[in-house]
């Protein structure tokens, strides 16, 4: 029977945090994802200021420790100390949350491709259907599929053509200190930016990213422009072909992820960071809030109390993701322009290191350790 007390579209980020969770409250639940392979990505790594032990995860996802960040312009650099920032092993991490799920009460399923979902004249959802026109029951839905708002669109919580910000990225040898990650800006990077992220074994990604849709055209060989610049070259050594890509919307500030008995997570409905671009820290505290919405909708039989996740997500996040987004768009007005991105780094000077690690990692109203 497919009859769950939650079904979850997409095994990605936040569908198998989320599915971990529901697990341990014993919620009997689906997670359908249209892969065939779980751990599979088209970006394998992450730059990321999450303390993965607050998530339950082991240090072994960390593919390297962080100790400084260095912003990069033209003519001038801002090399700032951090002691919580990391690159992560992105196949690790699902791996990790893949075997910690209690498969007694959760069920994985593959290869399905959610085309559908049925509403009640009571405004309720009673189940998803899949391309095979398979349907699929649940008290609960919840649209975790990502940039795909398989679900989110057709209901109204996502525009249904978002704007993207698209990427693309070498593995490559290292020959810089691996303990020192690379934010680049400027014309070179056409109104995008680049990023180095070191990894064990002499190894780092590099990488290119930008919205301009004319620009997305030619990521490929303005990365390989961008790999003979004397900087790069110093830094960098490409030594295959094996590109890898991937896009992340670029949306309002979005608080509204509930419909009746409909709960929308992670790039369903943009909970990226705007800043920040790296979304797993925001994504797994979102899921976790979820969880405890569905868990008590489904313990009081009330789904009004589905609405307490929005509630407390936006008195964590709200107030930083609108400054974060007023930041993100003056990073697009400017960074095309060699001399003001090279002010700008100058006038960061200014600021404190730990100004700066709070305003990079999404977390303008907290303090650093």
């Amino acid at each position: 029977m497919n009859n769950f007390d939650v079904v979850i579209i997409g095994g990605g980020t936040s569908g198998l945090i989320l599915a971990r969770e529901l697990a341990i409250l014993k919620r009997k639940t689906l997670v359908l994802d249209r892969k065939n392979n779980l751990v599979e990505f088209s970006f394998n790594t992450l730059g990321s200021f999450m303390n993965v032990e607050d998530f339950n995860l082991s240090k072994n996802v960390i593919a390297q420790k962080i100790n400084s960040l260095v912003f990069q312009s033209k003519r001038v650099k801002r090399e700032i100390e951090t002691d919580n920032l990391f690159v992560l092993d992105k196949k690790k991490v699902h791996e990790e949350l893949i075997d910690a799920i209690d498969t007694d009460y959760v069920t994985l399923k593959t290869n399905v491709h959610i085309k559908n979902i049925v509403k009640e004249a009571s405004g309720n959802f009673s189940s998803i259907k899949d391309k095979n026109n398979i349907e699929y029951f649940g008290k609960i839905i919840v649209d975790a599929s990502g940039t795909n708002g398989v679900i989110s669109k057709k209901v109204g919580l996502r525009e249904t053509k978002s704007i993207l910000a698209t990427g693309v990225e070498y593995n490559v040898e290292y020959l810089g200190d691996p303990s020192k990650m690379y934010l680049l800006s400027g014309k070179d990077y056409q109104g995008g930016y680049g990023w180095i992220f070191p990894l064990k074994n002499k190894r780092a990604i590099i990488g290119f990213g930008t919205f301009n849709d004319e620009v997305v055209k030619h990521l490929k060989p303005q990365l390989s422009k961008i790999l003979e610049l004397p900087l790069i070259k110093k830094l960098v050594r490409k030594d295959n072909e094996l590109v890898e890509g991937g896009s992340l919307p670029i949306t309002p500030v979005l608080e509204k992820f509930v419909i009746n008995n409909l709960v929308c997570v992670g790039d369903s409905v943009s909970q990226v960071n705007p800043i920040v671009g790296e979304g797993y820290k925001f994504i797994f505290e979102a899921a976790i809030m979820a969880s405890k919405a569905i868990h008590k909708a489904l313990e009081k039989d009330n789904i009004e109390l589905l609405k307490t996740y929005e509630t407390v997500w936006k008195k964590r996040f709200s107030a930083n993701y609108k400054r974060s987004k007023n930041a993100q768009e003056k990073i697009f007005k400017y960074t095309n322009n060699d001399l003001v991105m090279d002010f700008a780094l100058l006038a960061m000077r200014m600021r404190s290191n730990d100004r700066i690690i709070r305003s990079v990692s999404g977390e303008y109203g907290l303090e650093t350790k």
